[in-house]
């Protein structure tokens, strides 16, 4: 058994057209010098932060969600912007929330685990020194600026994160594909 420790989370990725829309319309209204910006090609939910976890359970990981599979695919909407006391700006959902609720809850059953704060979001910034004031204001720039983007939510993965300078880097090491339902 290695050592070899590798930081683990589950999430669900958003399509490359509605990434490249947020990175061209929202993320340039977010100033650099205070937030440090999600790379766009990591823009996702995170449904379950597993942190630090022997490289040799990913296999199991991925075996113990499999059941999850069952799970219909379903329709999401991005349509609201906010923040976690300034210090994370995020976009939120309405259509989706509930069906996110079930699919989080369901694979923290599949897994052992309990959290109850979990909430649908896809990050766009955190915050390196931004005023209440200012973060208010960029959240209202980013509403007025947000047209609803409706996601197709037909899987889940086990996502890799490599810590690096420039930021994370995200990569896929396990995917589960949901029923096929009509969305």
């Amino acid at each position: 058994m290695s050592n070899e420790k590798k930081r683990l989370f589950f999430a669900v990725n958003l399509p490359e057209e509605v990434k490249q829309q947020i990175a061209e319309k929202l993320l340039p209204l977010i100033p650099k010098d205070k937030f440090r910006k999600v790379l766009p090609e990591n823009l996702h939910v995170t449904l379950h932060f597993l942190g630090w976890l022997p490289k040799d359970v990913i296999r199991e990981l991925g075996e113990k969600v499999e059941s999850l599979k069952r799970f219909d695919c379903f329709e999401a909407e991005l349509i609201c912007v906010g923040h976690f006391k300034g210090r994370v700006l995020w976009l939120g959902f309405g259509k989706g929330t509930e069906e996110f609720g079930l699919l989080n809850r369901k694979l923290q059953a599949c897994l052992g685990t309990h959290d109850e704060r979990f909430h649908a979001h896809v990050t766009l910034a955190r915050n390196k020194g931004a005023g209440k004031k200012q973060v208010e204001e960029i959240v209202e720039r980013l509403r007025k600026e947000l047209r609803p983007k409706k996601i197709p939510v037909k899987s889940l993965e086990l996502m890799l994160s490599q810590l690096r300078k420039a930021g994370p880097k995200y990569s896929v090491v396990h995917s589960t594909r949901f029923t096929q339902a009509a969305l």
